[in-house]
């Protein structure tokens, strides 16, 4: 008897939909046994630049994104990316030579950092700036300052 009831239960669970399993098993609903992304105080304040910059409102973005990078946080590397992304679209959009240039600039430093904190990160996630984005927003705002200073 208890041979026949260690194989029916396995058996049970590859027929049952993974959500009763867990809701059984577990006692609660599937829903909140899906990992959950825990935010940082620094994700907060990027998450809170990143809607002020969307609204123009720039200069209220860079102080926020100031304070999300002095916590020093797991997100940090972001930060400095998604604050050098507001720098670019900036000088991209701005008329003045010299603060398109200044722009530019800030934008290479923030580029620059996010990808030497990533490196240094233990997070594969943040390893990953130099991959994805932030090398190709770095290049292009390398080409667009040379550009702006060589003419």
């Amino acid at each position: 008897m208890r041979k026949a009831h260690l194989l029916i239960c396995p058996v049970l669970l590859l027929f049952c939909p993974p959500s009763f399993a867990q809701e059984s098993s577990r006692g609660g609903s599937a829903k909140q046994d899906a990992p959950k992304v825990i935010e940082t105080g620094d994700m907060k304040l990027e998450m809170k630049a990143g809607k002020l910059e969307t609204t123009g409102k720039y200069d209220d973005a860079l102080k926020v994104y100031a304070q999300a990078i002095d916590l020093k946080g797991r997100f940090t590397p972001f930060v400095y990316h998604n604050r050098g992304m507001l720098y670019l679209h900036r000088a991209k959009a701005s008329k003045d030579r010299q603060s398109r240039i200044a722009d530019l600039q800030h934008a290479i430093d923030d580029f620059q950092t996010a990808i030497r904190l990533g490196a240094a990160s233990k997070d594969q996630l943040n390893r990953g700036l130099e991959k994805v984005a932030t090398r190709a927003n770095l290049d292009e705002a390398t080409k667009l300052i040379n550009d702006a200073t060589h003419k």
